[in-house]
């Protein structure tokens, strides 16, 4: 569902409904206890492991060192929604139990309902192994690894074009009551990293590699 669907869907159900920072919660100390800002660095190795066409479990296991019984084979593209952002890491028709962020606190969001997204791709083995442990207590196995065989630059591009919906679709009450402050770093990354983090992604599936000092594709 595109992100105009889903804020008309909103603003249908409450048409007055605005989203406001009361005085007491700006001024209090605590109001970002929850935040981290800090996006960490693509560590080399993750480049390696999650940039590469046929992405699967296996591959993923074997870089944790993990056995077989990952939750993360198969695929959901068609049934993916526009909350996740564009890379190999996904989720479709995840369950509503809220376990996600509490695995994977700086890569998953949930939306108004407590269904789980993947905000930020992995950027390290810490972040990678989190991800993977939220696809394990998912109930319907609704985490996927195979974004990298159906990512195109155009569909990057288009999902890039529409990210003030998203930006606006955050600022939702029941989807910040959902979370624990993800929406904001959501918000966050996808102002400060995510146009040069896409413009990468772009090259790797022009290019089938990632980019280290070549000239990166326009969004």
């Amino acid at each position: 569902m595109r992100f105009w669907n889903m804020i008309k869907r909103k603003q249908q159900e409450d048409q007055s409904h605005q989203y406001s920072v009361t005085k007491k919660e700006s001024d209090s100390p605590y109001s970002n206890s929850y935040v981290d800002n800090g996006i960490p660095a693509l560590e080399d190795d993750i480049i390696d492991l999650i940039y590469q066409k046929d992405l699967n479990k296996d591959v993923v296991n074997q870089f944790l060192h993990f056995g077989d019984d990952s939750d993360c084979g198969g695929s959901g593209w068609f049934l993916k929604e526009d909350l996740n952002f564009p890379g190999p890491f996904y989720t479709a028709d995840s369950d509503t139990c809220g376990t996600g962020i509490i695995e994977a606190p700086n890569n998953v969001i949930f939306d108004e309902h407590y269904r789980e997204f993947v905000m930020i791709q992995p950027r390290n083995r810490l972040e990678l192994l989190q991800v993977w442990n939220a696809a394990a207590v998912e109930v319907f196995g609704s985490y996927y690894c195979d974004g990298n065989n159906y990512w195109t630059v155009e569909s990057v591009r288009e999902w890039w074009s529409n990210r003030e919906d998203l930006l606006e679709f955050l600022k939702y009450d029941d989807l910040i009551k959902a979370n624990c402050n993800q929406e904001k770093r959501y918000k966050y990354y996808l102002e400060h990293f995510a146009e040069i983090d896409l413009r990468k992604y772009c090259f790797f599936l022009e290019n089938g590699f990632y980019p280290k000092d070549q000239k990166l594709p326009h969004l």
